[in-house]
C-alpha cells in the first residue's frame, strides 16, 4: 500500500472525527479537541485505497474505510479503547495472526454483550494478549456455543499489512 498524502488535522476536522467517534463512545478515550488539542498531535493518512488511517500521538489508533471506523491494534495496546473481548484457545493463534478468521471451535470465551456486527478484540487464553480485531458475526451465547464456522471476520491482527506500514512509516 502506498500513502496517497498525510498531514496534521486542523480543529474543524478533528472535531468532526470526535462526532464520529462519539457515536460509538467504546472506541476513543481521548479527547482530539479543545483544551488539549494543541498537545495532541492528530495525523491522517490516505492510502491509495482510500482508507484512511489516524496517527495520534505517533501511534496508529484508528482505520477508517468506506463502510467502518475501527480502532488499531496499537489504541488497544495502549488502552485507549475498550472492546468487547473474544478468548481464543492457543492453538487458534498460529491461523489468526496468518489472517484467519475466528472459528467457532477455537472460541473459549466471549464477553456477554457482544452482539452481531460488534467489532471485537481477539485474545488469546494463554497470555490474554490481543492478536487480533474483528467483527462479530453471532451475539456472544450463540459465539460460546458455536461448534463450526466462522464467528469472528478478521479485519486487522498482528503482523498484517498495517504493522509493516507502520514501520515504514516510522523510519
Amino acid at each position: 500500500m502506498r500513502v496517497k498524502h498525510r498531514h496534521q488535522l486542523r480543529t474543524k476536522e478533528r472535531r468532526a472525527l470526535q462526532e464520529q467517534l462519539a457515536a460509538t463512545p467504546t472506541l476513543l478515550h481521548k479527547e482530539l479537541v479543545g483544551s488539549s488539542a494543541g498537545k495532541t498531535s492528530v495525523e491522517r493518512i490516505v492510502l491509495e485505497t482510500k482508507t484512511e488511517l489516524f496517527l495520534i500521538n505517533e501511534r496508529l489508533w484508528l482505520v477508517r474505510t468506506k463502510d467502518m471506523v475501527y480502532p488499531s491494534l496499537h489504541a488497544l495496546l495502549d488502552g485507549v479503547v475498550t472492546l468487547p473481548t473474544v478468548v481464543v484457545d492457543i492453538g487458534a493463534v498460529p491461523y489468526i495472526v496468518n489472517g484467519a478468521d475466528v472459528m467457532g471451535p477455537g472460541i473459549v470465551g466471549a464477553d456477554d454483550s457482544i452482539a452481531v456486527g460488534d467489532i471485537v478484540v481477539v485474545i488469546d487464553q494463554k497470555n490474554r494478549t490481543p492478536i487480533a480485531i474483528g467483527q462479530a458475526n453471532f451475539e456472544a451465547d450463540k459465539m460460546k456455543a458455536k461448534s463450526k464456522g466462522r464467528a469472528v471476520k478478521v479485519i486487522m491482527y498482528v503482523g498484517d499489512w498495517l504493522w509493516d506500514l507502520m514501520k515504514s512509516l516510522s523510519t
